[in-house]
């Protein structure tokens, strides 16, 4: 459906580019004080694509005009999350949403997630029917890209995502 919207040819995500995959399972106990503390800090995903299974305890949320919002819960549905590397393969077009997992005071809550991620040797740049005049970004494996995100164990988006974007 990703490959149709942006007018890529039909298994452009196939192969290399998404053949990492990691399963996580999360597990968050009640807080009493959810303020004081968080189920997973605040974070992009570095990946290609998160494909997550909520349970039916809310906590799940984004980031949007600097106020946090939660992800409304629909029964048996999975939340698909734009990693990263998907923002430079389209080029830009796709925003990586930042995120947050917040505790439940009185419910524990637990979540399935699936990480789609390139393979090492994969090389990452914009799909070339995705660039118009110059490519925003310049090609990277994805070991260079999380070296970088990484770096001093902050895991930040930005300065991962400046480091490869091409200078105007």
């Amino acid at each position: 459906m990703i490959c149709k919207g942006l007018g890529l040819e039909k298994g452009y995500f196939e192969g290399e580019v998404s053949k990492t995959n990691v399963i996580s399972v999360n597990h968050h106990i009640p807080c009493p004080n959810p303020s004081l503390t968080l189920g997973m800090p605040v974070h992009s995903d570095p990946n290609l694509i998160t494909l997550l299974q909520q349970c039916d305890v809310p906590g799940l949320q984004i980031l949007k005009d600097g106020k946090w919002i939660g992800v409304q819960l629909i029964p048996h549905a999975i939340v698909v999350i734009p990693g990263l590397q998907l923002k430079v393969i389209t080029n830009d077009r796709f925003i990586t949403p930042v995120h947050r997992v917040v505790t439940h005071a009185k419910e524990v809550r637990t979540t399935i997630g699936v990480f789609l991620g390139p393979s090492p040797k994969s090389l990452i740049k914009p799909a070339t029917p995705l660039v118009r005049t110059e490519p925003e970004f310049r090609a990277f494996t994805y070991p260079e890209f999380l070296k970088t995100f990484t770096a001093g164990a902050k895991c930040d988006a930005q300065f991962a995502l400046n480091h490869f974007r091409n200078k105007a």
